[in-house]
């Protein structure tokens, strides 16, 4: 099996930004127009959305926002076959952790129980 469950790290920015490409299929959807006398379809276009979008129409696991808003933590089932954990690497190229990183779910857990998304006492 070449799909796993995993969770990925996002910066505001590129959680309001469109996904690559290679997830455009799995994590879009199909937009129709419609014919208003008759209602009918008259045309269907592919739509390309953002991670935020995605998230919202249940294509992702529910969103955790940092305390400050600028990393957000979205679960999904992705494969190494169709390039599309390639995709999500090349995204955190460059950056510092957490920042566009991809977890296990343990390593989400603690991020999550950490400073960055809990308030200390």
């Amino acid at each position: 099996m070449a799909h796993y469950e995993l969770y990925i790290c996002l910066k505001k920015t590129t959680y309001e930004s469109k996904v690559p490409t290679v997830l455009k299929t799995k994590l879009g959807w199909n937009e129709y127009t419609y014919d208003p006398d008759t209602g009918e379809i008259t045309s269907t276009t592919a739509y390309h959305p953002t991670w935020k979008e995605s998230a919202f129409r249940g294509k992702l696991g529910a969103p955790r926002v940092s305390l400050d808003g600028n990393l957000i933590i979205v679960k999904g089932e992705f494969s190494m076959l169709e390039g599309e954990l390639t995709a999500m690497i090349a995204l955190g190229s460059g950056l510092d952790y957490p920042n566009n990183s991809i977890l296990t779910k343990t390593e989400a857990q603690a991020l999550v129980n950490g400073s960055l998304f809990t308030e200390s006492e």
